[in-house]
């Protein structure tokens, strides 16, 4: 794991850690606190996608194919993060919104004194509504921005693996040529092989042939010379 991609990591932790414990506090705290504090969980939440983006730069960047299986553990370890700022944020961050936005237009049960003392908040002005359309988008920004990093970490991750059967099977394809390669070449050896003795074979029946009938010859030679004698 390169140096960059520990720090986007510790970084990671850390933001997550951070909006867990203002989503604790955020519970308890009063509307106008409680407002600021889910304003300040909405920036860590877009941070913490940041982080995801970066690391999954980063990964595809450093982590080379011939580190396959590096590359996989840490897809799946990004896929987990994701998950955690699902579970542990982006769920949990929209119950206190929906909570805060239906205290603010009827009031709570857990909120009555909180607007007996910061006054009469039962009806929204165009400012507060305006606030909250803004933070219904906002998170609904946040959402797609994770969905959509779910989507291409899946994508990422199919892709690589297809990219890795592929190089397997170009591998098996390359052996399998060597292998025929291997017994082309001892066909090619034996059969020369068999082409030499064929021609050591061929001279020494050439030079049986050229003996027979240089005693044939002799013979009849003699014969010859037997009858002119």
């Amino acid at each position: 794991m390169s140096s960059l991609l520990s720090s986007y990591e510790s970084e990671f932790k850390l933001t997550l850690e951070k909006a867990r414990s203002n989503l604790r506090e955020a519970k308890n705290q009063q509307l106008p606190q409680r407002n600021a504090t889910l304003k300040e969980i909405e920036e860590e939440q877009d941070e913490l996608l940041d982080l995801i983006d970066q690391m999954d730069i980063e990964i595809n960047n450093t982590i080379t194919g011939s580190n396959s299986q590096d590359r996989a553990r840490l897809k799946s370890k990004l896929r987990d993060y994701q998950k955690f700022i699902v579970n542990d944020v982006k769920q949990p961050l929209q119950k206190l919104m929906d909570e805060r936005d239906r205290d603010m237009l009827f009031g709570g049960n857990g909120n009555e004194n909180n607007l007996e003392n910061n006054g009469s908040l039962q009806y929204m002005d165009d400012e507060q509504r305006q606030q909250l359309l803004k933070n219904h988008a906002t998170l609904t920004k946040s959402g797609d921005r994770l969905t959509e990093a779910t989507r291409i970490a899946t994508e990422t991750e199919n892709i690589g693996s297809q990219i890795m059967r592929d190089l397997r099977s170009q591998r098996e394809t390359l052996e399998n040529a060597r292998q025929t390669l291997f017994q082309a070449d001892s066909y090619i050896d034996k059969s020369m092989q068999t082409i030499k003795t064929m021609s050591r074979r061929l001279v020494a029946n050439k030079f049986i042939s050229y003996a027979i009938i240089a005693v044939l010859i002799l013979l009849i030679l003699l014969v010859l010379f037997s009858k002119f004698k």
